[in-house]
């Protein structure tokens, strides 16, 4: 089993999806029916929808490298 994706609520998919692939140095998202969607490594996504509803606190945590870990912060 293996995770395929989840949804991240968002006020702004286009420039929330962007701001994350940005800082990652990932490839730009694409869109896919009404989501954003940013792919990872293992082929997992983080989907990004917009909400009209106030955004809660989510948690998502990535594996890096030092390195990586560096570069991103």
């Amino acid at each position: 089993m293996q995770l395929n994706h989840t949804i991240v609520h968002c006020s702004n998919q286009e420039r929330s999806s962007q701001f994350l692939a940005e800082i990652f140095g990932r490839p730009a998202p694409s869109r896919f029916g009404h989501f954003h969607v940013l792919t990872l490594d293992n082929q997992a996504s983080l989907d990004y929808m917009a909400v009209e509803a106030p955004v809660t606190p989510q948690h998502y945590a990535f594996l890096v490298s030092e390195p990586e870990f560096d570069a991103i912060l």
